[in-house]
């Protein structure tokens, strides 16, 4: 078993495969070598991973200096960063739309679906907020919540 961080590989190939009209979906270091909302491919999408946090379990049992077998399950919380650019207006009405567009197309393949890892869960969106604007770019933030089991094996 993998004690590894939730991999957010999956949720950018299920982006990549399901939502066509993205023009590029990253990860997290690419998102953060951008350093202007012009520099944005868009409409382009980041998935990164934001936290995981580990539910409490009964350890298990094995003798003292050995490992213990043990399965524990981590609640995953990872934003998808939309970035999305209108250049026909400069006040924000039809990026407005276009951004509501890359929402309902994202949202729509992410929410419910149940990432192909151990012990998952259906994704439910939690919020999303604007991170930036200027004339004719929109960058949005939707965090989602999974979950994914980690574990230790005996050597």
């Amino acid at each position: 078993m993998s004690a590894a961080p939730f991999d957010v590989r999956v949720v950018q190939d299920r982006l990549r495969t399901s939502v066509k009209a993205l023009r590029s979906v990253e990860g997290s270091a690419d998102f953060q070598s951008i350093t202007s909302l012009q520099d944005f491919p868009a409409p382009c999408a980041y998935v990164v991973l934001a936290r995981e946090k580990g539910q409490p379990n009964e350890p298990g049992h094995a003798p003292r200096g050995q490992m213990a077998e043990v399965r524990q399950i981590m609640v995953v919380t990872f934003a998808v960063v939309l970035a999305v650019r209108n250049y026909r207006e400069q006040r924000g009405a039809q990026v407005a739309d276009d951004l509501s567009s890359m929402l309902s197309a994202t949202r729509g393949v992410l929410i419910g679906w149940v990432p192909d890892v151990r012990g998952a869960r259906a994704c439910q969106l939690l919020q999303g907020d604007i991170q930036d604007y200027d004339a004719g770019t929109a960058l949005w933030a939707d965090v989602y919540q999974t979950q994914h089991s980690i574990g230790g094996a005996k050597t």
